[in-house]
């Protein structure tokens, strides 16, 4: 009940972009309003993707802030559901080109793998709150994404330099992936050379949590996927 007076202050908020912590703070503050709110969050929808879209083509703030839009708008997706589908191909637009923009990042010292690591994690729970709030609604809204999203997948896991966050994200991603497009993700996956040396690289990990992510992906996949 007292969200039409604080959207005034979150929409400040996300628009300070001198101020970049406040930003920062503000963005955490709409993914746990999103995770305690559910659908009941969707009036607000609207001015709150209208300031992330306007933050993440602003050149004034600072770039610690977009991993956590990206990462806010996976908690949009998983709030709303299928109601996230009127700002798909926006989101979309600007994942594509984050995640392109990872790949592309020239020099290797730690400041910069470092970031390319906390963007590739913000993309990866953008797409894995997408995956889960159109699960069962409206997947094939998604098919014109998937050939892109796994090819970004395919790329992570090439890199060497990913972090642990980084690679539980994206094999759960990739079991997102399965559980949402179902039978209709098989001909890309059947076409794609990377996924079972990466689901066998996370289930002989010592690390419980990931080999558990990736045994649920496995299971996932071979639902999808003939033989």
């Amino acid at each position: 009940k007292y969200m039409d007076q604080l959207i005034q202050y979150l929409v400040m908020g996300l628009q300070n972009h001198e101020e970049y912590q406040v930003c920062s703070v503000t963005v955490g503050v709409v993914g746990d309003i999103c995770r305690a709110l559910d659908k009941r969050v969707l009036n607000y929808c609207d001015k709150i993707m209208s300031e992330l879209l306007k933050d993440l083509s602003s050149t004034q703030l600072h770039r610690s802030v977009k991993p956590l839009i990206f990462s806010c708008f996976g908690d949009i997706a998983l709030a709303i559901g299928e109601h996230f589908e009127k700002y798909l191909a926006y989101a979309m637009l600007m994942l594509q080109a984050a995640a392109e923009l990872s790949v592309q990042v020239v020099g290797r010292d730690d400041e910069i793998i470092d970031y390319t690591n906390q963007l590739r994690s913000g993309i990866l729970e953008a797409y894995s709150g997408i995956f889960q709030g159109f699960k069962g609604t409206k997947a094939e809204m998604l098919l014109p994404y998937a050939g892109h999203i796994l090819q970004f997948l395919g790329i992570v896991y090439q890199d060497k330099d990913r972090d642990d966050a980084v690679t539980k994200a994206a094999i759960g991603v990739l079991g997102d992936f399965a559980d949402t497009m179902g039978i209709g993700a098989a001909a890309l996956l059947q076409q794609s050379v990377f996924y079972k040396d990466f689901l066998d690289e996370c289930i002989s990990s010592s690390d419980l949590q990931l080999k558990g992510t990736a045994e649920w992906a496995q299971l996932t996949l071979s639902h999808c996927i003939p033989g």
